[in-house]
């Protein structure tokens, strides 16, 4: 071990301070290299592959949409049942109320109406909330809501702030959770 660590030195002195360093940094690069920078260029190789998987698939939805089995009956009754039953209402605010406390956002008080109409499939059911907070956790809860109910739509947002240089701001958001029929 000695004689390893005598010839060590004696290359190091060859080299010098300037030659050491560069070697050094050249180990750290290669390190770096193989610890960091490859996985990601596999996982963007992959991600490409999806990306252009998703956009053929897209591509070929559209034509796929236009050769869509069934008449058109059918195909409404299809559409109709994607959405959730008026009975099922309290585990999409449960969810509404999840995405809120997620945020940090605490929901005190909101309007809820439902509208249903006999002439229409779809009932309507409208709820108004007051949210304060950052506008990132605003922007934040409105985005889960809508990414967690899929039968939700975001009507309204209106947004005030007290002041220029205050970082909470009071909020109005309405979402229309659309209900299938009974």
């Amino acid at each position: 071990m000695s004689a390893a660590m005598a010839r060590l030195r004696v290359y190091a002195d060859r080299l010098g301070r300037a030659g050491v360093i560069g070697i050094a940094l050249i180990a750290f690069a290669a390190a770096y290299y193989g610890s960091t920078v490859a996985p990601l260029e596999v996982s963007l190789t992959r991600l490409r592959a999806e990306a252009a998987a998703l956009q053929e698939k897209l591509r070929m939805g559209g034509s796929l949409a236009r050769q869509a089995k069934g008449n058109t009956a059918e195909q409404l009754a299809t559409f109709y049942a994607f959405f959730p039953r008026p009975d099922s209402s309290p585990d999409w605010l449960g969810k509404i109320y999840a995405a809120a406390k997620a945020q940090g956002i605490t929901l005190q008080s909101g309007d809820y109406r439902l509208e249903r109409s006999p002439d229409q499939r779809l009932a309507r059911y409208q709820i108004t909330l007051p949210v304060t907070g950052t506008y990132a956790q605003v922007r934040a809860f409105v985005g889960a809501v809508l990414a967690d109910v899929p039968a939700a739509a975001l009507e309204e947002i209106s947004l005030r702030r007290e002041s220029v240089s205050s970082p909470t701001l009071e909020a109005r958001v309405r979402f229309t959770l659309f209900l299938g029929s009974v």
